[in-house]
């Protein structure tokens, strides 16, 4: 397993165009079928970082198979940590829905074959791509990721507790991520989602400045709108909520 992710270290600067990449300790734990049915989720792979130590963390799963396109996806949040959040604790948690949108951008440009991540490609909304749940087109991907942060919020305990209230934004992000691969790159990319659920708990401006902000690839001046736009959005809810 370490000797694999090594290989992949080499192979993600390569993706990313780095020449080095963060430390980080290896953990493992296994996924829960309990766990996902009872949260709506249970992720095979996270990360996380301790600004008050300067240390990352990778969290893997050993009873499934992780291949390259999620751990590009945690490459990515280790990385955007180390470049944008280092040792800063609120900018740590500012940057959630930027990074979650940068992986799936990373993870989709994986999945299609690119060779960097600032190759030009096109493809089409039926392009089959091989998931962890099997071959599926890039139109069904990307529509059933919005579909999980849309039932994430629909839930009748939501939120539950703060890890499932991030956890759902992170989601809504991920799609925001796909989305804008899509909408850069596919020949034929019309979007059809509608955002009913997630206006429930989130002022419209807040989500339109989101909305709005979250297309193609973020320079320093966009990561830092959405630490704001992000912080401005989830800590009213921690506090209505009394997660803080």
């Amino acid at each position: 397993m370490t000797e694999q992710l090594k290989i992949y270290e080499e192979e993600f600067k390569h993706f990313m165009g780095i020449t080095a990449f963060p430390a980080y300790e290896l953990k493992t734990k296994e996924v829960s079928l309990a766990v996902a049915k009872s949260q709506g989720f249970d992720a095979a792979a996270t990360t996380f970082y301790q600004p008050q130590d300067d240390t990352h963390t990778l969290l893997i799963s050993t009873n499934i198979f992780l291949p390259k396109y999620l751990i590009f996806h945690e490459f990515t949040h280790i990385f955007d940590s180390e470049v944008s959040a280092k040792g800063d604790k609120l900018r740590y948690v500012g940057l959630s829905g930027f990074t979650e949108y940068h992986a799936s951008q990373v993870e989709l440009m994986q999945l299609l074959g690119a060779n960097t991540i600032w190759e030009t490609l096109s493809f089409s909304m039926d392009t089959i791509i091989a998931t962890m749940a099997g071959e599926k087109s890039v139109y069904q991907y990307i529509t059933e990721k919005h579909e999980h942060a849309s039932a994430l919020f629909s839930r009748p305990d939501f939120p539950a507790d703060i890890n499932t209230l991030k956890s759902a934004f992170g989601i809504l992000y991920n799609y925001f991520g796909l989305r804008s691969i899509c909408e850069m790159y596919s020949v034929d990319y019309v979007e059809k989602q509608t955002f009913e659920s997630f206006l429930k708990f989130m002022p419209i401006a807040n989500f339109y400045a989101i909305n709005g902000l979250m297309h193609g690839w973020l320079n320093e001046g966009d990561i830092e709108l959405s630490i704001n736009t992000y912080t401005n959005t989830l800590l009213p809810l921690f506090k209505e909520f009394k997660f803080i």
